[in-house]
C-alpha cells in the first residue's frame, strides 16, 4: 500500500513555529501517537490540521502501515459512501467488475484520516458509527462483512459540540471520536511565530523563482503583526508566495504588504492591531486610492509571471478571474 503512495507525508518537524502555543500542541499530539484511541482535531481552516494528523501517524505503531486522507466536504454525498466502504459488482450501473475495495479496506493496518467530519450527512454518520464500533464493513451491494483494523483521526474547523445539540451531527458518533480531542491554535494567537514564518517562506520561494529578496521592510512586517490571519498559516504562505512573485527589489515593500493583505480578505481594514503595534490602525478610503497605482503594477507583473496566462495570474493575485478582467478593462490592460 505504500508503494501506491498511500503515505503520510508530514512528520512534527514539518509544522513551523517555536511560540509555546505550538510546541504544546505538537507535544500533545506527540503523545496520542503511542495509543492507537481515535483522535478529533479542532482547528480553523489553513491551521494545519491535516499535518498533524500526518504526524501522528508518523509516529505511532502503524507508522508501516498505509494513511488514507478523505476530504469529506470535497466528496458528494451519494459517492462518498462507496469511496469509504467500497462496492460489489453490480452494485449499481457503471460499478467495476469484482467491485472496488474502500478507503477501510485501504487503509487496513494504519491509518485513516477524515477531514472536515461535519459534513457527512446523517446516514454516513451512522455507517460510521457502525464501522467504529464494530470494526468491519459492509460494501454497498453486498452481505458481506468485512474486518477492518483501522486507527481514525477526523478533524473538523467547526464546533462540533454546537452542532451536535442543533441535531446535526450523530451524539453517539460524537462520543465515539472523541477519545482524544487536540486544538491547533490559529495564527493570530501565536504572532511570536510570525517572523519565522516569513523568513521560512521568503526562503522557500526565493529558490523556487530564483529571486535573491533580502527581506521586508520594517513597516510592512509591522503589518503581519496587526493582521488577524483568518486563513492562518496556510494564507500567510499564498501572500509571501505572490510578494516574491511581485517583487524586484531588495525589500519587499510595505505598500505591496498593504496591497496583498486588502486582496486577501475584504474585512482587512477592520482588522484590529497587535498590542505591540507601533502603527494605528487609520486606515481609510484614502488607503484605497493610495494602492490604485500600485494594483495595476501588480496585475501586469502577476501576467508576466504566469506567462499571460490570465487563469494563473488570478491565482497568483489571489482574486477570481472575472475581478481580473474587470481590472484588466479598467486598467486598460486588455
Amino acid at each position: 500500500m505504500r508503494n501506491l503512495g498511500h503515505v503520510a507525508k508530514y512528520t512534527f518537524e514539518d509544522i513551523l513555529g517555536n511560540s509555546s502555543k505550538i510546541k504544546d500542541a505538537i507535544e500533545k499530539a506527540y503523545r496520542f501517537g503511542d495509543v492507537d484511541a481515535t483522535v478529533l482535531i479542532y482547528g480553523e481552516t489553513g491551521v494545519g490540521k491535516e499535518f498533524f494528523a500526518h504526524a501522528i501517524h508518523n509516529v505511532s505503531p502503524r507508522r508501516d502501515g498505509p494513511f488514507i486522507t478523505v476530504n469529506c466536504a470535497a466528496i458528494p454525498d451519494n459517492l462518498l459512501e462507496s469511496e469509504l466502504f467500497g462496492y460489489a459488482e453490480g452494485a449499481f450501473t457503471g460499478a467495476k467488475k469484482g467491485g472496488k475495495r474502500g478507503y477501510f479496506e485501504m487503509a487496513d493496518g494504519g491509518t485513516i484520516f477524515l477531514d472536515e467530519i461535519c459534513e457527512m450527512s446523517e446516514k454516513l454518520q451512522t455507517k460510521l458509527l457502525r464501522v467504529l464500533q464494530e470494526r468491519e464493513v459492509m460494501r454497498l451491494g453486498d452481505d458481506r462483512l468485512i474486518t477492518v483494523d483501522v486507527r481514525v483521526i477526523a478533524a473538523t474547523n467547526s464546533d462540533l459540540r454546537k452542532l451536535v445539540k442543533e441535531k446535526l451531527f450523530r451524539s453517539d458518533l460524537f462520543y465515539r471520536i472523541n477519545v482524544l480531542s487536540l486544538v491547533v491554535p490559529p495564527l493570530r494567537e501565536r504572532r511570536e511565530d510570525i517572523p519565522f514564518l516569513l523568513d521560512y517562506f521568503l526562503n522557500i520561494f526565493c529558490k523556487k523563482y530564483n529571486k535573491n529578496i533580502k527581506g521586508i521592510e520594517p513597516e510592512g512586517i509591522e503589518l503581519f503583526y496587526q493582521y488577524d490571519w483568518p486563513g492562518n498559516t496556510r494564507e500567510l504562505q499564498n501572500i509571501m508566495e505572490r510578494l516574491v512573485i511581485l517583487t524586484d527589489s531588495n525589500y519587499i515593500s510595505a505598500d505591496l504588504v498593504t496591497e496583498s493583505l486588502m486582496i486577501s480578505s475584504p474585512d482587512y481594514i477592520t482588522v484590529s492591531p497587535s498590542p505591540t503595534s507601533q502603527f494605528e490602525n487609520t486606515y481609510d478610503q484614502e488607503l484605497t486610492l493610495k494602492t490604485e497605482l500600485d494594483s495595476q503594477t501588480a496585475i501586469v507583473k502577476a501576467l508576466a509571471a504566469a506567462g499571460g496566462n490570465k487563469k494563473k495570474a488570478a491565482q497568483i493575485l489571489g482574486i477570481s478571474r472575472t475581478t481580473l478582467w474587470r481590472r484588466l478593462k479598467k486598467y486598460n490592460i486588455l
